[in-house]
């Protein structure tokens, strides 16, 4: 009996799917912004909706200027600053004059997709998938003694996208009330928290604005400028940034500074100026500190994300030995690849039959196990010194060779 339908003469079954999989590192670049716009000018209010992604290219001019004056308008401009280009996914939110009242259409809801829930549909809508969040102006207030509700949603819209990070503002009123809100975010890996305000440069005047734009921009510079996400944007001064809105110090080997005290507790700063001081997220609790730098969590976010959509081709496959040995192949290659990057040291695919039981591989399902470590950025580095007494006889012997080229029988040296 044939295994196929009968037919006199010659057929070819074409099947290209039976490939090792591309996994490739998506552009985590893009910047996803949720604000108001209290000053949008009357002729372009309906140009912009509410709630949904927007497209704002920043080599566009007359879209910038739609928004009109305000929070958003300065957030482009100061991410232009750090010398980047890029499409912005822009929600735009009813605007309310009462603070609290703003910062729940910020958040907006998750099941209606508003707010910045709404960055959510991005991919879908404009073909666009935020890698950081941002709403500078609303992130930085501990509503009632308690976690910023933007940043919260921040955290959650970041979990689902995977590979995303929130930018947020602290107090900038001391740095006990910045670690203090750090603190609310102390098992979270997605955010990054930035103290204090920044002096900017726009419009022709120094002002105070929120640092958060100008670190996210300044992740984007770096993953442009080495063509992935894999590498720390710290220490590396800020372009449009002309100063903190209030002193930070720091002194080279003293962990009682100001910029020790805030990175030890989840939150980053500038010194120097603008130096960015920046290696970690939120996260100080003891169950998630591991993966607290920036660096780290982001490699391994990256390589979790690319792999999704790249396996999905897989997926309909008779399950078997050649399927199994086409998605290893698929993985090995992909972590070798960033290996040569420097971005993992080493990893170890796993196949175990424990974790495949019959009954689900009768299912359809099938497990393979992943193991790697991202290869850590340098932020502490120790150097020990102590005397060496011993170097006075290298010196001794070398005073009585001189003397010995000398060849005088009078000059002599002796132990």
């Amino acid at each position: 009996m044939s295994a196929t339908s009968p037919f006199v003469g010659v057929r070819v079954f074409s099947n290209l799917r039976d490939t090792v999989a591309a996994i490739d590192a998506r552009d985590s670049t893009v910047l996803g912004l949720c604000l108001p716009l209290p000053n949008i000018a009357a002729a372009d209010n309906a140009k912009i909706p509410m709630d949904e992604p927007f497209r704002i290219s920043m080599d566009d001019p007359a879209t910038i200027a739609m928004l009109g004056p305000g929070l958003a308008q300065d957030t482009i401009n100061q991410i232009a600053s750090e010398g980047i280009v890029t499409d912005i996914p822009f929600v735009r939110v009813e605007a309310k004059t009462d603070l609290e009242a703003q910062i729940g259409k910020i958040v907006g809801s998750a099941s209606q997709k508003t707010g910045l829930f709404a960055l959510l549909e991005a991919k879908d809508e404009l073909k666009l998938e935020p890698g950081g969040l941002l709403a500078p102006g609303y992130t930085s207030q501990r509503i009632g003694s308690a976690a910023n509700p933007v940043a919260m949603a921040m955290d959650t819209v970041c979990s689902q996208i995977i590979d995303c990070i929130g930018y947020v503002d602290t107090p900038a009123t001391s740095r006990e009330a910045a670690a203090a809100y750090a603190a609310d975010f102390a098992t979270s890996l997605n955010m990054v928290a930035m103290y204090p305000a920044a002096r900017v440069y726009l419009d022709g005047q120094d002002v105070v604005r929120p640092l958060s734009p100008h670190v996210a921009a300044a992740t984007v510079r770096r993953d442009k400028e080495v063509g992935n996400p894999f590498k720390a944007a710290w220490n590396r001064p800020l372009k449009g940034v002309r100063g903190p809105s209030q002193r930070v110090t720091y002194r080279d080997g003293d962990t009682t500074s100001d910029a020790n005290f805030l990175n030890q507790n989840g939150v980053g700063t500038l010194i120097e100026g603008n130096l960015l001081w920046a290696p970690y997220t939120t996260a100080t609790d003891p169950t998630v500190r591991a993966y607290r730098q920036i660096k780290r969590i982001r490699t391994r976010r990256s390589i979790e994300k690319s792999m999704l959509r790249a396996l999905r081709q897989y997926l309909s496959e008779d399950v078997g030995p050649h399927l199994v040995q086409l998605m290893a192949r698929a993985l090995a290659e992909a972590c070798e690849e960033r290996k040569a990057f420097n971005a993992i040291i080493d990893y170890t695919i796993v196949y175990s039959k424990s974790l495949n039981p019959g009954t689900f591989l009768r299912e359809g399902g099938l497990r393979l196990k992943l193991k790697f470590e991202e290869t850590p950025g340098l932020t502490d580095l120790q150097v020990f010194t102590e005397p060496q007494p011993e170097a006075f006889d290298v010196l001794s012997a070398g005073i009585a060779a001189a003397l010995a080229t000398l060849g005088g029988q009078n000059t002599v040296a002796t132990d």
